[in-house]
């Protein structure tokens, strides 16, 4: 199940272009292997989705109906299940149903005293106020006997309508994955993520911040990853920044070079370089067991269920690719290359990654992928050119980059393989793509 991530140092580089067009090569390479769960495009922008709408899709639920439900169950369900067993037992005290010496009403207590109130948000029920009046007075409780200091407030909730609101939300708490999963018959591949920004509402902002619900997300993303044979990750621009952690289960991560100009060459070098430094720092920490927070917690699971030596061959086998976007000539590829291999040398890692850097495929500037957010961003199938060069993507994600040369090759070798790749007339045609731009 090869996981690929495309990125990209900022957003309108075509990123989200290729991962779409990267897909559709791959339902087309698979043949009469191609089924249902065979490839999955996945949008992971949670500030700016667009995926969803450039196709014309529209699942029954999307990832701003999950973080409502993952809401509910992590702090929500849990919380007003807390809350019902200390009513219950305070109102059977008061109502002498039970004495202050009953075991489960120490412990209903002693939760009361220290349960996390910042992560359950009262507002957004009906008994809210009277809830929180009620834990504001936890600092006057210290026995058994000064619970009845509460029972004004104890006797305006109804237990009954509690239930019901309890019983609301746990219908609401657990994510069902085929709620989630668009499968586009026109394209023969599914998509997950969008359509709307998450990270639009006050709620999710702050809760894409929390560890734990963030734990929550990444788990049931691996759950709909797990599905498909192969999955294409469109990345927020930048990387995954929030999502750092999923990134420990990505086979392959491709960066999408943008050759427009030097600008834009030297954010996407650096890019690179900033992902390498991300890496090896999880990795060296992860092998001395310095791991700490979400990123500790994320490994852990993962362990748990693939086994230690599982992620660890993950991460030391990461395979690392460059997509070169927008290439007017040869030659802006071969001064890439180089202005590359000498900024690796500068940093003393060229030698440890000259051969683990692949040149996955190229894609030339072109009128038609300078249209973006509407349907002619899929250009797959819709011009011959173009889809060779994404074909070759494609070819080289499904043969595990085995045939691609690297950083330790010459450039003409690289740009041979290029050429060759694209069924042998790239070069000659970019005088008239070049020209086609409009």
């Amino acid at each position: 199940m090869p996981v690929v991530s495309i990125i990209g140092p900022k957003g309108g580089i075509g990123k989200t272009t290729l991962s779409i067009n990267t897909t559709a090569a791959l339902t087309r390479m698979l043949g009469d292997s191609l089924d249902q769960n065979s490839v999955c495009l996945f949008d992971l922008d949670l500030r700016l989705p667009t995926i969803s709408s450039i196709l014309e899709s529209h699942p029954r639920k999307t990832f701003y109906d999950l973080f409502e439900i993952l809401a509910n169950k992590t702090y929500q369900v849990d919380f007003l299940h807390s809350i019902y067993r200390i009513l219950t037992l305070f109102k059977a005290y008061l109502g002498k149903e039970i004495d202050g010496k009953n075991v489960q009403l120490q412990k209903s207590l002693a939760l009361y005293k220290n349960l996390n109130t910042e992560l359950f948000h009262f507002t957004e029920f009906d008994v809210g106020n009277l809830l929180q009046e009620l834990f504001l007075e936890r600092g006057q409780i210290h026995s058994v006997k000064e619970i009845k200091n509460l029972k004004p407030i104890l006797k305006k909730i109804d237990l009954d309508q509690f239930k019901e609101t309890l019983k609301k939300h746990e219908n609401n708490s657990r994510p069902l994955a085929d709620e989630f999963i668009n499968y586009i018959e026109e394209y023969k591949f599914s998509l997950l993520g969008g359509e709307v920004p998450i990270l639009g509402k006050k709620n999710h902002r702050k809760r894409i911040n929390e560890p734990a619900f963030l734990l929550l997300f990444l788990e049931f993303v691996n759950e709909l990853i797990d599905r498909f044979k192969y999955v294409v990750l469109d990345t927020p621009a930048g990387g995954v920044n929030h999502l750092s952690s999923l990134m420990n289960s990505i086979d392959q991560v491709l960066f999408i070079f943008d050759m427009s100009n030097s600008i834009a060459v030297n954010g996407s070098i650096d890019a690179l370089h900033s992902f390498i430094d991300y890496y090896e720092d999880f990795s060296r920490d992860f092998e001395e067991g310095r791991l700490t927070g979400l990123d500790k917690a994320y490994v852990n699971r993962m362990v748990a269920s693939r086994g230690e030596e599982a992620v660890t061959e993950i991460l030391k086998n990461k395979k690392f690719g460059i997509i070169f976007n927008r290439c007017q000539s040869p030659k802006e590829i071969s001064n890439c290359l180089d202005q590359l291999r000498e900024y690796l040398e500068t940093l003393d890692r060229f030698e440890e990654y000259k051969d683990r850097i692949h040149m996955v495929g190229m894609v030339p500037h072109h009128k038609i992928i300078n249209i973006t957010n509407n349907r002619g961003t899929l250009f797959y199938n819709k011009d011959s050119s173009l889809s060779k060069c994404i074909n070759l993507v494609a070819e080289n994600i499904l043969s595990d980059n085995q045939n691609c040369p690297t950083l330790s090759n010459q450039n003409q070798e690289i740009l041979n393989f290029l050429q060759k790749k694209g069924q042998g007339s790239w070069a000659s045609r970019f005088n008239k793509i070049a020209s086609s731009v409009g």
